[in-house]
């Protein structure tokens, strides 16, 4: 849940450089990461489509209408922490960028003339659209003289598409012999899934502010296999829409696959609910359930305590063990800082035994000026509870020397016992015939394994006797 630092190592030009991902971005098919070297002194773009890596590039400069610009701006836009980063990251061997020449043979080899045309555009900020646009031509005019017209109407499409002032695309596509096929796309997307996912795919991007496009787009990534892609879209639906969000939620939960492992599950969650802007409650338990499953007990703390949602008494079994859990001496600093919000139906009861597990080790960690201060708000609210009055206590008689007795008994209570040493100490210096502060050492050295000096207090109680 917390958030990881991801470098990506890359051999380029006889340079090793050392990539910061900034941001991840999700459209039509592509997958692009925007990344650093040097502390933003370089940037460059990682391409990938349908999750298969292509290449890397530095770049300076952005075309102002090139396909990478149009990704960037209409694209979904995650943060380097989102589940899809690492699973790029994790399923391509990203080693080094691939000139454009062989990684273009290779794209020829795996995909359609079509779809590796649209492949080709995203590289138009580093090379001419004429030249693109003539290689689509080239398949175009190869389509048509193989007969196949509803192909060769589908890249003019795509080349009208991309690049709607190229005029011979604009000519060919109004010839009489695609018009059977110009009426096809007159129809909802939906009747085009099979024909030509390719358009499709774009159509719902363009349109996502609308359900039935989401819910093809989904249709269309479940057909197609793209898993990962089809959690990145809903995590997005997730975090941005505001309708029928428990639906989508269902819908996401049965699609997970088998082999999910419980980190990736709460990776995937723990995304979700830190973007959103309201609270989950279903996302919110079964990421509970995920973290304490998985004996994650920091990550459950940081949850429970730092959500915007309330620690309702269905959280408080979650919070117990946790803070029994976890190791305070490992995540003092952050656990100190913690703060617990209750809502209205945790009775005061309930709290105390809270505190009694949490409050000792906080006194043990920051002491009691610190604990004084961070239990205050709690005070006003529940008044009565034994152990925030114990400390009050505690804090009122610190500076009595002649409290010193009465202070060290309170520090024993809260198991303090180098605390309960110094003040028994202090109060026998004061008063060297107190007897009850030599019983009192003695036994808090035997309980600190320290035997040799817990023998000469039973000494001193001998000989004064």
């Amino acid at each position: 849940m917390t958030n990881k630092t991801t470098s990506i190592q890359i051999q380029h030009e006889k340079k090793h450089l050392h990539l910061t991902p900034a941001n991840l971005y999700m459209y039509q098919g592509f997958q692009v990461i925007e990344a650093y070297h040097q502390e933003h002194a370089e940037c460059y773009y990682l391409f990938f489509y349908k999750a298969s890596y292509l290449t890397g590039k530095s770049t300076s400069k952005i075309k102002r209408k090139s396909q990478l610009s149009n990704i960037l701006q209409k694209g979904i836009r995650f943060s380097p922490e989102h589940p899809l980063l690492a699973y790029l990251l994790n399923h391509n061997r990203i080693h080094t960028f691939p000139s454009l020449t062989p990684l273009w043979e290779r794209i020829q080899k795996k995909y359609s003339p079509l779809e590796a045309s649209n492949i080709l555009t995203i590289f138009d900020n580093y090379m001419k659209k004429e030249k693109i646009t003539k290689v689509m031509k080239e398949f175009a005019l190869q389509y048509r003289r193989e007969g196949q017209l509803l192909h060769t109407y589908q890249l003019l499409r795509l080349i009208t598409d991309i690049y709607p002032a190229n005029k011979w695309a604009q000519e060919m596509s109004k010839n009489l012999q695609y018009q059977t096929y110009q009426s096809l796309y007159t129809s909802h997307a939906s009747t085009l899934l099979s024909k030509d996912p390719l358009y499709v795919e774009k159509y719902c991007y363009e349109h996502l502010e609308h359900d039935d496009s989401k819910d093809l787009l989904l249709q269309l990534m479940q057909k197609e296999g793209r898993k990962m892609e089809q959690f990145s879209l809903y995590t997005h639906l997730l975090i941005t829409s505001k309708n029928d969000e428990h639906t989508c939620y269902k819908q996401m939960i049965a699609n997970l696959p088998h082999d999910f492992t419980t980190d990736e599950k709460v990776d995937l969650l723990s995304y979700i609910l830190r973007k959103r802007a309201t609270h989950h409650e279903g996302l919110y338990h079964d990421l509970l359930g995920l973290l304490k499953k998985s004996n994650r007990y920091e990550d459950l703390l940081i949850l429970l305590t730092k959500n915007k949602a309330l620690i309702t008494e269905k959280d408080l079994p979650y919070v117990q063990e946790a803070l029994l859990q976890v190791k305070w001496i490992e995540n003092s600093d952050w656990l100190s800082e913690l703060t617990f919000h209750f809502d209205e139906d945790v009775t005061t009861k309930q709290v105390q035994i809270l505190f009694q597990t949490f409050v000792p080790n906080l006194l043990q960690i920051k002491g009691l000026d610190y604990t004084e201060q961070w239990i205050a708000p709690y005070c006003a609210r529940y008044p009565g509870i034994p152990i925030l009055m114990k400390i009050k206590k505690m804090a009122a008689l610190k500076d009595d020397p002649d409290q010193m007795y009465a202070l060290g008994e309170l520090y024993y209570e809260f198991k303090q016992l180098s605390e309960a040493v110094e003040c028994f100490n202090w109060e026998l210096e004061l008063d060297p015939s107190n007897t009850g502060s030599i019983k009192w050492l003695s036994k808090l050295y035997l309980e600190m394994g320290m035997v040799e000096e817990s023998k000469s207090y039973q000494y001193m109680l001998r000989d004064g006797s």
